[in-house]
């Protein structure tokens, strides 16, 4: 088993903090008067932080016998790294795949089965894909 953390952006790192802190300071800032409708403002804006917070310090990957498992907060998944077909590397701010679980603009993007992909961004790239080319060599590296 092998962990990969996710590479941060400094942009992606920062607009969560000040997300964050934002949240927080409405949860601070709302009137004194506590009508049903304030508790319910307060708990939705309380899973907000813990959902952006449980985003930011768990996004990995790790690779477990011939899976490929990813983990961004509540958003996990596995892919079985015999599937995987072709791995591109991609950097920008537009990624054209619908499941990012990354903090990234520069990572890499998975494709497997017959058309399902995934962009991800494993701090240690060169580490990461040595590590999938010895369980699939027929991984195709673009």
């Amino acid at each position: 088993m092998k962990t990969f953390f996710s590479s941060k952006n400094m942009f992606t790192v920062v607009f969560l903090w000040l997300t964050i802190a934002l949240l927080i300071i409405l949860l601070f800032l709302k009137t004194k008067e506590k009508e049903p409708l304030i508790y319910l403002i307060d708990g939705i804006l309380i899973l907000v932080i813990g959902l952006l917070l449980w985003i930011l310090l768990d996004t990995k990957y790790v690779i477990i016998e011939n899976q490929l498992r990813y983990y961004s907060g509540p958003f996990r998944g596995k892919i079985a790294i015999d599937k995987i077909r072709k791995i591109t590397v991609h950097s920008g701010w537009y990624v054209p795949v619908n499941m990012k679980p990354a903090l990234d603009t520069k990572g890499l993007i998975i494709f497997y089965n017959q058309f399902d992909d995934l962009y991800i961004s494993p701090k240690h790239q060169k580490e990461f894909l040595t590590l999938l080319k010895k369980h699939n060599p027929a991984i195709e590296i673009s």
